[in-house]
């Protein structure tokens, strides 16, 4: 019976440290308005975002989601797999203004993890 409840008591505490996590990371993160209203302020710092996957596309060789908070959203750069619409995800990355064609886009490019040597 102990060993059960043990059981029960681990799960239970692994679900909750899941959730917390979930929450501290959505705390923490910059809101996209802010970085969106003034990108001067973030342009070439690490900030880290959190949100909902509305979107994703791959052009030519330049792979982005859109990443949406109760706040706004923003085209995220990605030279990993692209997301799943709907996946929420913690994004850290580095605020950059790109020219398309006539449009000005501010974009986070995701820090990528380095492979080890």
């Amino acid at each position: 019976m102990n060993r059960r409840l043990l059981c029960v008591a681990l799960v239970f505490c692994i679900a909750y440290t899941g959730a917390a996590c979930d929450q501290f990371k959505k705390l923490t993160a910059t809101n996209i308005k802010d970085i969106v209203d003034r990108p001067r302020d973030y342009e070439n710092k690490e900030v880290t975002i959190y949100g909902t996957v509305t979107d994703a596309a791959s052009i030519l060789v330049v792979k982005y989601f859109v990443l949406r908070d109760s706040t706004g959203s923003i085209r995220v750069i990605t030279d990993r797999t692209l997301p799943k619409t709907g996946e929420q995800l913690s994004v850290t990355g580095y605020v950059e203004s790109i020219e398309i064609g006539p449009e000005r886009w501010v974009v986070i490019r995701e820090k990528t993890a380095k492979p080890s040597s």
